[in-house]
């Protein structure tokens, strides 16, 4: 791409790694001797910070790649969805009893999906969502995501590209 262009987007969310085990898998050979505790499959929440990357080869006739102004209106109504809102995956087995209770006492605003929503996996989410909306209004030849950067705490991000 010969220009990129980044919009930045906040929002604050709870989510649970569901899957998270420090005991094994990649990296575990960092803690060998230690007990580690697994505190991400704890519910929580983050002040996540959003990046989002689009570029082209051509400018428009306004001499952009597209305005800021688009980028925040393809991602708003998304953004304002997910803030606040507790994420989690349709797999994990608490789904089915937190949307209950999130539907009795109307104190939870629950976001499924339909993975476990890590740092990595929601970067890819955003930029899928985004790539589509692109698709959608006819500038996916001109314009295309570069990548998505997911700040979820100010020392820890993800970034996707797609392939």
């Amino acid at each position: 791409m010969k220009w990129e262009i980044s919009k930045t987007f906040r929002f604050e969310a709870g989510h649970r790694v569901w899957k998270q085990n420090l005991t094994y898998g990649r990296g575990a050979e960092f803690t060998r001797g230690e007990v580690p505790q697994n505190k991400c499959v704890n519910l929580h929440g983050h002040s996540y910070i959003l990046e989002v990357t689009v570029g082209s080869d051509t400018l428009s006739e306004q001499d952009m790649v597209m305005d800021f102004y688009h980028i925040k209106n393809a991602l708003k109504g998304l953004i304002d969805t997910i803030d606040h809102s507790f994420i989690i995956d349709t797999g994990d087995p608490m789904y089915e009893e937190l949307r209950e209770v999130a539907e009795k006492f109307g104190a939870m605003k629950v976001f499924p999906v339909d993975f476990c929503p890590t740092a990595e996996a929601l970067a890819k989410f955003f930029y899928d969502f985004l790539t589509e909306k692109l698709k959608e209004a006819g500038l996916l030849g001109e314009v295309r995501v570069v990548k998505v950067v997911l700040w979820e705490t100010a020392t820890s991000k993800a970034e996707y590209r797609g392939g």
